[in-house]
């Protein structure tokens, strides 16, 4: 069975070495599936224009339970 390759500058032989936990960590955070974000974008909410007031104000169908404003 033939041995794995040697690296010529550093003598290290060429193999892969086990995840450090420092790998597992940010493997993790780059990959991980992403959890749908509890804010709504404000692009997302409607408005129309109060013809009696000039103003824009936001559309409320009943539906939202955010009370933020």
């Amino acid at each position: 069975m033939k041995k794995t390759a040697q690296n010529d500058v550093t003598g290290d032989w060429l193999h892969s070495k086990p995840n450090s936990e420092m790998f597992e960590k940010n493997f993790d955070l780059i990959f991980r599936k992403k959890k749908p974000s509890d804010d709504v974008s404000p692009h997302l909410n409607e408005y129309e224009l109060n013809k009696s007031t000039g103003e824009v104000q936001k559309v409320d169908h009943g539906d939202t339970t955010n009370t933020q404003e």
